[in-house]
């Protein structure tokens, strides 16, 4: 037997307004994570070694910023109740495990 969470829509309330206003804030800030992802630098450089060589640093932190992107909407059950309206699994190339999951939940039933 399935049990489904029933959502209750009370556009009047301003807490519904203020959820929704975070969830969509929650995958903007991941688009925007993505697109400074694209936008990175692999390496950073980091000096010079004893021979004169440059001294490359890998840029890992948009990486670590879209992990916490990702994580921020799997938290987020309004985040995770737009992409499944969406039918969106992925930012970017970026899985959504919340939002996958819940569709296969949904389409097993």
């Amino acid at each position: 037997m399935t049990h489904r969470k029933i959502v209750s829509i009370d556009g009047g309330r301003a807490e519904y307004w203020r959820q929704r206003k975070l969830g969509f804030l929650l995958i903007h800030e991941a688009e925007w994570a993505l697109s400074r992802l694209n936008r990175a630098p692999m390496y950073l450089h980091g000096g010079y070694d004893e021979n004169g060589d440059v001294i490359a640093i890998e840029n890992l932190r948009p990486y670590a910023d879209m992990e916490d992107a990702i994580r921020a909407i799997e938290a987020n059950e309004t985040a995770v109740s737009i992409l499944v309206a969406q039918r969106r699994t992925k930012i970017g190339d970026h899985e959504v495990k919340a939002v996958i999951r819940e569709l296969k939940d949904r389409d097993r039933d």
